[in-house]
């Protein structure tokens, strides 16, 4: 769990001010139950989940490049998300273990999140991600455009349509066909994130998984969830996964 060690001094900070949730989350990573839902999810066995959580914190090339993005967080002025939390690194697990050909995302801004499912991508030499982003220059660092933290060595298997999801994520889905996962990381509100999970749902293939950063903002996702009677669905991490 070299994982763990990135970034220590904020995590540390953090278990200060919550030391419940960070006794909780503690016990998870030992249990494996994260990685157990992911491996239920996509058919591998928790102990190669895990191995999936471990590999970006032990590649160096992408491990710099994270490295040398947080200079220009800090210029950013929001504070970004922690660059190496496990609620990415789950994401790139699930990524890595369900070996998608077409990808969806919603969101992009500094694009981490979209790095971390870029090299999923790259690790398993298969598969495109399709990024709708609005260009909100508002999480930004001055001078930076949308998606400028993704290095170019995984850009290959990246399309990024600009514009707004209410228009775009029924345009592309409806050009793609079916798509193997769908990934919600725009506008949080109830609303919008009800919009995407119904749009996108229809062109999800069965064993497919549909994932909602933030899920626990309001009650969408779990509604959702008993809305199409998801066979498997849990929030871990604060994101939401849905197996169709």
């Amino acid at each position: 769990m070299r994982w763990l060690l990135l970034n220590v001094q904020n995590r540390l900070r953090f278990a200060a001010r919550n030391p419940g949730y960070a006794v909780k989350s503690l016990v998870r990573d030992l249990t494996f139950a994260d990685e157990r839902f992911i491996g239920k999810a996509t058919g591998r066995a928790a102990r190669i989940i895990r191995g999936f959580v471990d590999e970006p914190s032990n590649h160096v090339e992408f491990l710099n490049h994270l490295r040398r993005s947080e200079e220009d967080f800090s210029r950013a002025k929001i504070t970004s998300a922690d660059l190496y939390a496990k609620r990415v690194l789950l994401q790139y697990a699930a990524i890595r273990a369900l070996r998608p050909e077409l990808v969806v995302e919603t969101g992009v801004a500094n694009g981490i999140s979209t790095s971390y499912l870029l090299f999923a991508l790259h690790q398993n030499k298969r598969g495109v991600l399709h990024s709708i982003e609005i260009g909100d220059s508002t999480y930004l660092p001055p001078g930076r455009k949308t998606g400028w933290a993704v290095p170019e060595w995984l850009r290959e298997r990246w399309q990024l349509h600009l514009g707004d999801a209410r228009i775009m994520v029924p345009e592309l889905l409806a050009q793609l066909g079916t798509v193997d996962v769908f990934i919600h990381d725009s506008l949080h509100t109830y609303e919008h994130m009800k919009f995407e999970f119904e749009q996108a749902y229809p062109h999800i293939r069965p064993g497919g998984l549909l994932i909602s950063d933030d899920a626990l903002w309001n009650s969408s996702f779990q509604e959702f969830a008993q809305q199409v009677r998801a066979p498997l669905a849990r929030i871990l991490r604060g994101v939401g996964y849905l197996r169709k």
